[in-house]
């Protein structure tokens, strides 16, 4: 992740990925997002994806540990706005419905 930001309010923490989220990047960043999550004590986190411009398999590997923390803190996790290719990608992958992928961006929740 070249970058990461967040805005938090009681209902909802989301936090806005960009660049490319690969290997290096991940472990890199990791630990502070784990942070980030462990750390907010509202009901939902939610990943925007809307500039994220490639994912490799650690990056899957990384929302899947994202949300397994989410579940077990009985906080809702969600995936929004992925770019084109990250949709795509969760499409092959069938990840989707898994990551409570919206249809559209218009379908997402308002926080």
């Amino acid at each position: 992740m070249q970058r990461l930001s967040l805005r938090r309010t009681d209902q909802e923490m989301i936090l806005v990925l960009s660049g490319e989220i690969v290997m290096d990047m991940v472990l890199e960043r990791k630990a502070e997002v784990a942070r980030l999550v462990e750390e907010y004590d509202g009901p939902a986190i939610t990943l925007d994806l809307a500039e994220v411009t490639f994912m490799d398999s650690s990056g899957v590997g990384l929302l899947i540990g994202l949300r397994r923390q989410c579940q077990e803190r009985g906080k809702r996790f969600a995936v929004v706005n992925p770019a084109p290719p990250i949709r795509k990608l969760f499409e092959t992958l069938r990840l989707t419905d898994y990551f409570a992928v919206p249809q559209t961006p218009a379908d997402r929740p308002a926080p």
